[in-house]
């Protein structure tokens, strides 16, 4: 019995005050009645959603970002080049049918892309 009494003496005199339990979000704030903590949370949330709302709304285009050296400018022939690459990669794709032959598709597979 004394050693269950020790551990928890030693257990409950390590145990973190209520104020670090708050700043840790396990508790909430005692100063705050229990009534009002819900409302005090969602007024928290609007206020952020109101802020990150403004800051999508006043971000800079995207001209401002290149001017800035944030973006590099747009780029025709790397694009032109990507393209060919992609269009050349697709119309080297197997159609349906010899992939059913090789056993990567099955029938069952064919009917849905119907």
């Amino acid at each position: 019995m004394a050693s269950t009494e020790t551990k928890l003496d030693n257990f409950l005199s390590h145990r973190p005050d209520a104020q670090e339990l708050v700043e840790k979000n396990i508790l909430k704030d005692p100063k705050v009645a229990p009534a009002l903590q819900q409302h005090l949370e969602d007024l928290e949330k609007a206020r952020l959603q109101d802020a990150l709302r403004h800051k999508i709304e006043h971000r800079p285009t995207r001209d401002e970002l290149v001017e800035q050296h944030i973006l590099e400018p747009k780029n025709e022939e790397a694009f032109k080049k990507a393209h060919d690459v992609l269009e050349t990669k697709i119309s080297e794709r197997p159609n349906p049918e010899t992939l059913l032959e090789q056993g990567i598709l099955t029938p069952q597979d064919m009917a849905t892309q119907d």
